[in-house]
């Protein structure tokens, strides 16, 4: 069986694919848009050449305030500054987006482990990369009512958070 080998000129940077073995797996599958990866971090730019074509795009945005004051949330939100613009201002989202699903085989950037997935960006980090609980919590259920198939939490504490664990299950 070959490997699948993307035409991404940074494909040959990425040690992380072949190391599980991903490249074999395309071979099979590269996931399909159904697949919708949220991904809770600093934001995540849209227009980047390699995601722009890979943003999640909500089929029913709030045209007045939900519940939790969430209007207009075309592609996502934004928690830390409560709006429907959740660009990254850090690039640490866009860079694990870029990880999750970037576009590839289009010659530019990198390949994404699951390419044909869409990606749900969602806002709970400052640009300095600091949050809480209680943001988080927010972000993932954003994620969970709005049909995310995954949630990528690429972050870490000191401290177990019940709050958060209620919420994920």
């Amino acid at each position: 069986a070959s490997l699948v080998i993307p035409n991404d000129p940074l494909y040959g940077q990425q040690w992380y694919i072949p190391a599980v073995k991903t490249d074999s797996v395309w071979q099979q599958t590269t996931g399909d848009t159904t697949q919708v990866i949220a991904i809770l971090d600093t934001g995540v730019d849209w227009n980047h050449p390699d995601l722009k074509n890979k943003i999640w795009t909500n089929p029913n945005p709030n045209s007045s305030p939900d519940a939790n004051g969430v209007v207009n949330d075309v592609r996502g939100w934004d928690y830390i500054n409560n709006d429907n613009n959740p660009m990254d201002d850090n690039s640490h989202g866009t860079h694990v987006a870029g990880i999750a699903a970037a576009e590839t085989n289009n010659g530019i950037g990198i390949a994404g482990v699951c390419p044909k997935a869409k990606i749900m960006p969602i806002k709970v980090f400052t640009s300095k990369g600091t949050g809480d609980v209680a943001t988080i919590v927010k972000g993932i259920n954003y994620a969970a009512t709005h049909g995310a198939t995954v949630i990528n939490m690429s972050f870490g504490s000191y401290a177990r958070s019940l709050s958060m664990e209620a919420a994920l299950s």
